[in-house]
């Protein structure tokens, strides 16, 4: 993979190339953006645009330039709604492309954002995190929500398809990172466009949404279902391009949430009665802090999230018990 202060492209294979978009002081530290240029005649397609700031759109135009790909010849898919992927579709749509986005994630990005962030806010405060946590989450990490503005979309659902390049994509939804999040795959090349469904240097993070009752489950079902795709090409929505096959990734992530759910569980025999945000502190994390207290707010907010639909989905199993009492956050013990 080509270093992240350069846009130039890689050739991948003959129309297909990609180049990073780089992310500051960002975890994810790089967006794949991946490119089918079509021949005469045809239309070209751009896999997601990264965060609406300078340094992206800057990566994002250089990467256009060096393909030749002019804004009214070209589609963008976004594979969902988090604003590394989407950040850029208005700001695209006025130079001229064409955005194409799953319907039921376009349904959310086309909320009010203030709503959005409101409602999300509302429930962790509720799960326990201090209000101190996450208006300092919210001032360290304005990208996070920040896109170039509202935008109109070509609303995909599952099963359709797209032929851009020469190629036949079909649109398949995989439920879980976000509620909507959709691959594209290419039968014949058995090509996977994966957006951030399988990442294969760290996990995707699957937190709560409101009114879903399952995210976890959600996932881990479109983990399953992907196994069903022969693929010899994966494209990733993050980090390096996959040395191992998809299948062995898959199931890797499967058993790391196996590992977090029975996680979850010991420390909850050992303490029971915690609150979420009391429990997110106690888990295991892939992270350089020295303590939960020491942990970048922004990587707090992820890391209750992701507990949080843990205990939702140990909840619907009817491992965990959740007791409320008034003006009081939840506290989980085991059944």
């Amino acid at each position: 993979m080509a270093k992240v202060s350069t846009a130039e492209p890689i050739r991948l294979e003959e129309d297909l190339f990609t180049f990073p978009i780089p992310l500051p002081n960002n975890p994810l530290k790089w967006l794949n953006c991946y490119v089918l240029r079509g021949g005469p005649g045809e239309r070209n397609l751009l896999v997601d645009t990264g965060f609406y700031r300078p340094e992206c759109i800057a990566a994002l135009e250089e990467g256009l330039r060096q393909l030749s790909l002019k804004p009214e010849d070209t589609d963008v898919f976004l594979s969902h709604l988090h604003s590394d992927h989407a950040g850029n579709a208005r700001y695209l749509q006025d130079r001229g492309c064409r955005i194409l986005m799953g319907a039921r994630d376009y349904a959310i990005i086309s909320l009010p954002s203030h709503n959005r962030w409101a409602r999300s806010g509302q429930h962790v405060l509720r799960e326990g995190m201090p209000l101190r946590q996450l208006e300092r989450m919210r001032q360290e990490n304005r990208e996070v929500s920040v896109t170039s503005g509202d935008f109109e979309a070509v609303q995909l659902q599952d099963g359709d398809l797209l032929r851009v390049a020469g190629r036949e994509l079909l649109c398949v939804l995989t439920p879980g990172h976000t509620p909507g999040h959709m691959c594209l795959y290419d039968r014949q090349g058995e090509t996977m466009f994966l957006g951030d469904h399988v990442l294969f240097d760290i996990s995707p993070n699957i937190t709560f949404w409101m009114d879903v009752a399952d995210p976890l489950g959600d996932y881990l079902d479109s983990l399953r279902a992907m196994l069903r795709f022969p693929v010899r090409l994966a494209l990733p929505g993050h980090r390096t391009l996959p040395q191992i096959p998809i299948e062995e990734r898959i199931v890797q992530l499967l058993h790391h949430h196996q590992w977090r759910l029975e996680n979850m569980l010991q420390v909850l025999a050992e303490e029971p009665g915690l609150t979420a945000y009391e429990l997110a502190g106690r888990m295991r994390w892939r992270i350089h802090a020295k303590s939960w207290e020491t942990f970048p707010p922004g990587q707090q907010y992820f890391a209750l999230g992701e507990t949080l639909s843990h205990l939702d989905h140990l909840l619907l199993q009817g491992k965990l018990r959740r007791t409320e009492e008034p003006e009081c956050p939840p506290r989980y013990s085991l059944l």
